[in-house]
């Protein structure tokens, strides 16, 4: 059976050195999964949502890095297989769930992976993944073991969030999550080994996600109308009513990624926003 794999990456100004190690280990990531014909066919699509800002200010110099970038990165050396690659800039810039629809509008792949620019793939990050999908068919998504590049661990599965939860996480003082840290422990798995597997997680990260395509098409991709932040706990809530999310401990990656609280007031309101979206659509969970 031929089985093929598209891989998605919403870039926006993003660093060219997470960038390039992204790519790097996504390569190598991918011959993993080739040389045990886990996969027949690969595409990556970056999706530039910064394109129509440069082209606005006349500067085509990191349009021209990204695609020189994309095509070193990912091209074959001996003995690996060729991967499809396309640099789709965007006009305007609608959001990473915009971005990620934009790229995938058209994919009938067996398997889509949403990765983000600031993400280091471990060499059997993909290979663990579609082996555990080929072997339970109830799983229809796979969520990684992260660390930061320090190596301390991220907790990217949450149990189903909650105002209080969010609202102690982004903005509470380091004293009240110390008097809350059972609650906040509980909320995002902490309470268990950070490389512990779980199944049927409820919300996980959208930085790294590998969907099967029947899952991705049925659930409608993205909510476009989260321009930033929720949109990945929204697209795994939905996943998760019609398919199992797990969490691998053989799947491991490096994310670089940050806090909202601590972008400064604008990241703070688009936060806010999509916060209430997002509680509007699942239901207001407040403790």
């Amino acid at each position: 059976m031929f089985r093929s794999l598209a891989v998605c990456i919403v870039v926006y100004h993003s660093d060219a050195r997470w960038l390039t190690k992204t790519l790097t280990s996504l390569r190598t990531a991918i011959n993993r999964a080739w040389e045990h014909a886990l996969v027949d066919a690969v595409e990556v699509q970056l999706i530039d949502n910064a394109a129509g800002e440069s082209a606005a200010a006349g500067n085509s110099r990191e349009t021209t890095q990204l695609k020189s970038l994309i095509d070193s990165a990912l091209r074959a050396g001996p003995g690996q297989g060729a991967i499809n690659t396309a640099y789709i800039p965007m006009p305007t810039n609608n959001g990473f769930g915009a971005g990620n629809n934009a790229g995938l509008a058209e994919t009938s792949a067996e398997f889509v992976l949403l990765l983000n620019p600031d993400v280091e793939l471990a060499v059997d990050a993909i290979s663990s993944a579609l082996t555990h999908l080929d072997h339970d068919a109830a799983c229809g998504a796979v969520t990684p073991i992260a660390t930061s590049p320090d190596g301390t661990p991220q907790f990217l599965v949450k149990r189903d969030p909650t105002v209080f939860a969010l609202a102690l996480r982004g903005f509470a003082p380091g004293w009240l999550k110390a008097r809350f840290a059972r609650y906040l422990s509980h909320y995002d798995y902490s309470d268990l080994a950070y490389d512990a597997p779980i199944q049927g997680c409820a919300a996980v990260s959208g930085c790294w996600l590998l969907v099967r395509g029947s899952v991705w098409r049925e659930v409608g991709g993205f909510d476009a109308g989260f321009f930033m932040y929720f949109e990945d706990f929204d697209l795994s809530q939905r996943v998760a009513k019609i398919s199992r999310i797990d969490r691998l401990p053989g799947c491991r990656i490096v994310h670089a990624g940050g806090n909202a609280s601590r972008k400064g007031a604008r990241h703070i309101g688009m936060f806010v926003r999509s916060a209430v979206r997002y509680f509007g659509k699942h239901g207001w969970r407040w403790a």
